[in-house]
């Protein structure tokens, strides 16, 4: 039964609440480049396995390097599995399901 029980606080312990209502421990999912511009968007998600999560999150505003940089941070945190924060331009720096928004900034979470 103690084996049972640490097992499952061992299991739980490590399980963030990814949300995107709140742009906090949220996964990446689709990232779209154009030609001539680079990165456009981003969607983000709830969990690794979903196939649908917010609305695009642009980078228009961003330099030619900033979207270089933050590209190379959203691929490295996509192809690990890692989390990340988002802070947007809405007035309640998230908004992320209500529409498209302009990601002010990306942070890679503490723990992945």
């Amino acid at each position: 039964m103690k084996k049972i029980i640490a097992l499952i606080l061992l299991t739980l312990s490590g399980v963030a609440n990814a949300s995107t209502t709140d742009c906090k421990d949220i996964y990446i999912g689709r990232i779209w480049v154009e030609k001539g511009y680079g990165l456009r968007a981003v969607v983000y998600l709830n969990h690794p396995g979903n196939t649908s999560g917010s609305y695009w999150s642009f980078f228009d505003g961003w330099s030619a390097d900033e979207r270089k940089e933050v590209l190379s941070l959203l691929m490295t945190a996509k192809a690990s599995g890692h989390r990340v924060n988002v802070v947007t331009e809405n007035t309640d720096q998230c908004g992320l399901q209500a529409s498209g928004t302009q990601t002010k900034a990306v942070y890679l979470t503490t723990n992945p």
